[in-house]
């Protein structure tokens, strides 16, 4: 327990404040941390207005909505970090005690979750691959052509983990939309085909507009082939296969980032109850300073008033023997 200490000479009042060490980097930190959820806010905010019509929960999974709607995802992240680093800017900035305490709570929270999804990234590669499976929906690849989501979400997919389809059918699986069905009473001029976001990439990159054109038609009679043919011109591995192989690759990579992520925020953490606990202390302080101070103004008024007593008392003797003398 802090001592109360004296003011400094030639000072008549008591000025105490919290350590800048501790306190200036949370101000630092956490306003830059607003700024950029601020951004990505705003961000996230105008790409929805010019999306307005396309968003829909509507007829899917919660967890599919948000990996199609990756605005509103970003948008509730930044959110979240928004106003956990707002309490924390304004509480060490103002040493407000209820604002960091919030802050603490806060990061409580963000440490819990890191700690979770660090648990879930190590259980994932015990995960079969039948219930990786049960998390997609093939009606992805069926409303491929009707739903602009899904075909950006789709097109990501196939392009990042280089595969076709989600089944164990793989790539066979765009028999089931309607526009690349194989039947001959498809009239589609994409019949039999698969997206480009299926195709190997070519071996010259070529970037001009009929390169380009030409990929757009690059996995044309695909679903007509032999596996073998289409292997040439495809990848014909399944997506979940691709996307839980990746992440048992990378399993020791993502447990690591998300262990830095939550040393860091036990640092601010300890760095904010710090603050904490020093300003309820120098409250504490303050508040029995200037009681004492308050009790010394108090006697020496009380002695002043005394003394004036004293002094009209004398004055008063003094004024009657006066008069005495006169008569």
């Amino acid at each position: 327990m802090k001592k109360i200490p004296k003011p400094k000479r030639g000072e008549s009042t008591l000025i105490v404040d919290v350590n800048p060490l501790h306190r200036l980097p949370l101000v630092f930190v956490n306003l830059a941390v607003f700024a950029i959820c601020c951004i990505v806010a705003f961000v996230c905010v105008v790409s929805m207005v010019d999306r307005f019509g396309e968003i829909s929960f509507r007829d899917r999974s919660l967890l599919l909505s948000f990996m199609v709607n990756l605005e509103i995802t970003a948008l509730v992240v930044s959110g979240v970090l928004l106003v956990i680093s707002f309490t924390g800017f304004v509480g060490a900035l103002r040493e407000n005690v209820c604002l960091l305490r919030w802050y603490l709570n806060g990061l409580i929270l963000l440490i819990v979750i890191n700690g979770l999804l660090a648990v879930g990234a190590v259980g994932i590669q015990f995960l079969s691959k039948n219930s990786a499976k049960s998390l997609f929906s093939i009606e992805m690849i069926e409303s491929y052509r009707d739903n602009l989501d899904y075909a950006r979400l789709v097109d990501y997919v196939q392009t990042s983990f280089e595969c076709c389809g989600l089944t164990t059918d793989r790539y066979r699986d765009w028999n089931r939309n309607i526009y690349f069905n194989c039947s001959k009473s498809n009239p589609s001029q994409e019949r039999c085909s698969v997206p480009a976001s299926c195709c190997r990439p070519p071996e010259n990159q070529s970037l001009d507009f009929e390169a380009r054109l030409k990929r757009r038609f690059c996995g044309r009679s695909a679903l007509a082939m032999t596996e073998q043919q289409a292997w040439n011109k495809i990848f014909t591995r399944s997506c979940v296969d691709a996307a839980v192989a990746f992440i048992q690759s990378n399993v020791y990579l993502m447990v690591g980032i998300l262990l830095v992520v939550s040393a860091v925020l036990a640092v601010l953490r300890c760095m904010a109850g710090v603050v904490h606990d020093e300003v309820i202390e120098l409250t504490r302080l303050y508040d029995d300073y200037y009681k004492k101070q308050a009790r010394g103004a108090r006697k020496s008024q009380a002695r002043l008033e005394a003394l004036r007593e004293v002094t009209a008392m004398k004055h008063k003797l003094v004024h009657s023997r006066h008069h005495r003398r006169h008569k």
